[in-house]
């Protein structure tokens, strides 16, 4: 997951679909984390993390809004790596079992 700049203005943002999980960016160089955001004319209001409480901040106070997306890149970067390394585990134990069956000595014969 990372976090993604809200594209649109605030202006166009007003009376849009809550966001689930967005990191405010406020003018004084701040940031809060809160969910379910919703932007209105005059302010912007979601639910602080910790403690869970309802925060209004005025719509002049905040520079920017993020939104939590998931980044398609880094998650199939992440499937390939753990593949590769899946792959490359077994078959290391492989030629390990290998080399167990060359080096031993066989069983005796029964007449």
């Amino acid at each position: 997951m990372t976090w993604r700049p809200v594209p649109a203005t605030l202006d166009q943002q007003a009376d849009a679909e809550p966001i689930s999980r967005a990191r405010v960016r406020l003018r004084s160089g701040g940031e809060l984390t809160l969910r379910e955001v919703t932007v209105r004319s005059d302010s912007v209001i979601g639910l602080a993390e910790s403690p869970r409480e309802r925060r209004a901040l005025p719509r002049a106070d905040v520079a920017s809004i993020d939104r939590r997306q998931l980044s398609v890149g880094r998650t199939a970067g992440l499937a390939v790596g753990a593949a590769a390394v899946t792959v490359i585990v077994a078959y290391g134990m492989a030629l390990g079992e290998l080399g167990k069956s060359i080096n031993a000595v066989p069983a005796p014969r029964v007449p």
